[in-house]
């Protein structure tokens, strides 16, 4: 039987062939156009972090709060407010319901901006609060984005997976270097993170611009009094008290940071935990 050419099939099928050609090699209908990212503004870079990993392109991001600035002590800018007028998503942590009120929020004009309270306890820098805060980024995206939902939780998995991995091998570190007979004063703001590292939180102590002359006497009576070797200081909170309290009782002092981008090359958590394990190891001479 001789050969049709191909001049001889029905219109009709010609016409599937070539869409189906079209498809396979663009992936899409050339009609088709992906949809634009959602516009997300993060009050800090512990969010905007989280945030960023699990949407990847999907997302575009803006931080608010620069990562060694204290997020108490900011003040919102015009430029700001800018940033909120075009955003469809602004997240905030609960402890941040002050300083980003809703009466702000009104003002940027944008009535359709979703506001999403991240209630997560603890500091987000130790994995436990870090899987938390990671589950609820992604339930916001997903009820906001409902087309990626997928997606966002498929990549949220991912990243518990990694801050498990992350965070076991930082335990064994600090498990190794037997920390656990340690005891510390610690930043109130590192005081949740020094607990999950393992040492013994002998006492707590403020930013150094509110504690009375009485608080750093009572700071430094019971550092003498618990043996304390080492004072903990919170980047973002200063210094200066940790210091002083550290020369008074002949002990080591060492600042974390709280926020990824603290320090130089921690912008991802994994790599923000590891130097504050890095600071803590090498301050008590077992890096």
């Amino acid at each position: 039987m001789p050969i049709r050419p191909l001049k001889a099939f029905p219109a009709f099928f010609l016409a599937l062939a070539l869409v189906w050609v079209s498809e396979v090699a663009g992936g899409f209908p050339a009609h088709a156009q992906p949809a634009p990212p959602l516009k997300i503004v993060a009050t800090t870079s512990l969010i905007a972090e989280i945030a960023g990993e699990i949407g990847g392109t999907a997302v575009e991001i803006a931080t608010l709060i620069p990562p060694a600035s204290c997020p108490g002590h900011f003040d919102i800018k015009p430029d700001d407010m800018k940033l909120l007028a075009v955003a469809q998503v602004f997240m905030l942590h609960n402890w941040q319901g002050r300083q980003f009120s809703d009466e702000i929020i009104r003002a940027s004009g944008n009535r359709t901006l979703t506001k999403a309270v991240l209630a997560v306890p603890g500091n987000w820098m130790a994995p436990p609060a870090q899987i938390e805060a990671t589950d609820r980024i992604a339930a916001v995206l997903a009820e906001a984005d409902p087309p990626r939902a997928f997606s966002y939780r498929a990549a949220a998995e991912r990243r518990k997976a990694t801050v498990q991995r992350v965070g076991a091998a930082q335990e064994r570190r600090l498990t190794d270097a037997t920390v656990g007979a340690i005891a510390v004063l610690a930043n109130d703001m590192q005081a949740d993170f020094i607990r999950w590292s393992g040492f013994q939180v002998a006492g707590v102590f403020g930013r150094g611009e509110d504690m009375s002359p009485r608080d750093m006497e009572d700071a430094i009576r019971l550092g003498r009094a618990k043996a304390v070797r080492l004072v903990v200081d919170n980047l973002q909170s200063g210094k200066q008290a940790g210091i002083g309290i550290a020369k008074e009782i002949g002990a080591v002092q060492v600042t974390l940071s709280n926020f990824p981008g603290g320090f130089k090359d921690t912008g991802a958590w994994a790599k923000a935990i590891e130097k504050n394990v890095d600071l803590l190891l090498a301050a008590i001479g077992k890096p």
